[in-house]
């Protein structure tokens, strides 16, 4: 079989790395059934993705029965440009070179007898849907939330329920099939006082897009939010299809998305300590805490007195901050007890039997990797989907303790109740309930990848459709 006869599917990414891991995740399954598979972002994260991977610009990768290749474009600002720190000003820029470069993209390969026939994007680029309908192509959306997320944008973006306003700051919003949530509960980008309403506008304009893409589909699973599902799936043509990092951890292939290489012996260290011990601390790599609040944690977990696997990560050079600086009693402990990184394989050391508790921002990759890992958290949410998922992960899906209620609050969270929340989550008749809990959404989720799981069987669907949209080119 040539690469030219295989179905071509051109992946556009959002920029970071909440975004690249599940869209890659996916084209490595669409690949894996057989398809050609582009993966294209911006070049300034391409540099970033070289770092910690073996990547050559177009290189076709086997991957099943099929392959995947990286494309990367210059969005054309220099890499220490300010205005990259602003997404009021980096969206527009993003998208004005955007639709140029993939509309050229795509009819390179049309010349090169490899014609794209769907592009997929994530949120914050929903201009991609438009690329494809100038294009005469098919195009679908990875939503990389929850499905509470989606219905949350939904509904305001049709003004179908009450959310807060400028003059009413504090209005509950309750919204069909989901519990009550307070007004720091729901997406921090929909609340009148975020300092993040370029974030709101991008994503709401996908909204405004939904006519367009053929499939939404959404990084769940039909057990976790099986009712809301069900009741979006009526409005919208959504498709449960996580979790993406258990189904694609069936694809063999070192395919990966990561920017840094894993530090050095981090797995050993992990089978050197007892079952369900060790504190796993990571807050992505968006989510930039106070170096008061990280000496706080750090404080808190000596007082806690538990083994520990932390991940401080240097700040990207365009964030212009300063790198967390761990307290030197933390770090003496770390030859005893604990371990300091940069970098580290997320999934595989969620699911090592060493790991008792997760401390986490609750970006929803994270909180997904948790919630099917069986892992207790603990949620220290900071703004966007990270607060409505830490209230689903305590009062929903009860495998949370709340730490804090994010970044709005404007409140460092002391030692004590840092100290108290993981011996919680640790110990104790809690943190039994919360493992119990954890095991049996990780349950429902392997079922929901095997063979013939909800997960799989929308996933194979998904994939007729890419090849029928070949077959009759203009039923997009």
């Amino acid at each position: 079989m040539t690469v030219e006869s295989l179905v071509h599917v051109m992946l556009v990414s959002f920029p970071g790395q909440g975004h690249v891991n599940p869209l890659l995740r996916l084209g490595k399954l669409i690949a894996s059934k057989g398809f050609l598979v582009t993966f294209v972002t911006t070049e300034l994260w391409g540099r970033k993705m070289r770092r910690g991977n073996k990547i050559v610009d177009g290189e076709l990768i086997p991957v099943g029965k099929g392959f995947v290749r990286f494309e990367f474009f210059d969005d054309e600002w220099s890499d220490d440009d300010e205005r990259r720190t602003d997404f009021a000003f980096f969206l527009p820029q993003l998208e004005l070179v955007g639709r140029r470069v993939i509309t050229r993209l795509v009819k390179s390969y049309q010349d090169k007898d490899q014609p794209v026939s769907c592009l997929v994007n994530n949120p914050f680029i929903p201009w991609v849907c438009d690329v494809a309908g100038d294009l005469r192509i098919a195009s679908a959306v990875l939503w990389v939330q929850s499905c509470a997320c989606f219905a949350a944008y939904y509904h305001y973006h049709h003004r179908l329920s009450l959310f807060p306003t400028e003059t009413e700051p504090e209005i509950d919003v309750q919204l069909p099939y989901m519990p009550l949530l307070k007004h720091d509960e729901i997406p921090s980008y929909l609340h009148p006082s975020s300092p993040f309403s370029g974030f709101r506008d991008a994503i709401l304009k996908q909204f405004a897009n939904l006519d367009k893409p053929f499939c939404v589909l959404i990084e769940s699973f039909d057990a976790l939010e099986h009712e809301l599902i069900d009741y979006m799936s009526k409005l919208c043509p959504i498709k449960a299809i996580g979790p993406l990092f258990k189904i694609a951890g069936t694809v063999n292939s070192n395919v990966s998305g990561d920017i840094c290489k894993p530090s050095d012996n981090i797995v050993e260290w992990l089978d050197s300590r007892p079952a369900s011990s060790v504190v796993y601390i990571s807050f992505g790599t968006a989510a930039y805490l106070k170096q008061e609040q990280i000496n706080e944690i750090a404080f808190g977990v000596l007082d806690a007195d538990v083994s520990f696997l932390w991940v401080v990560r240097p700040p990207p050079d365009e964030a212009k901050v300063e790198t967390h600086v761990l307290p030197q009693e933390l770090k003496h402990q770390s030859s005893d007890k604990g371990k300091i990184v940069e970098w580290c394989p997320q999934d595989e050391v969620l699911q090592h039997p060493s790991v008792g508790c997760f401390l986490t921002h609750c970006g929803w990759n994270s909180t997904m990797e948790a919630i099917t890992s069986g892992i207790p958290v603990i949620c220290f949410p900071q703004w966007g989907d990270q607060v409505t998922n830490a209230a689903y992960l305590v009062d929903v899906f009860k495998t949370g303790v709340r730490l804090c209620r994010g970044a709005a609050g404007d409140r460092i969270v002391p030692r004590e109740e840092v100290s108290e929340k993981l011996t919680e989550a640790m110990v104790g008749t809690k943190a039994e309930e919360l493992r119990r809990n954890g095991i049996r959404w990780k349950e429902a989720a392997v079922a929901a990848v095997d063979k013939g799981g909800s997960s799989d069987k929308n996933f194979n669907e998904f994939v007729d459709r890419l090849s029928y949209n070949v077959i009759h080119s203009n039923s997009y």
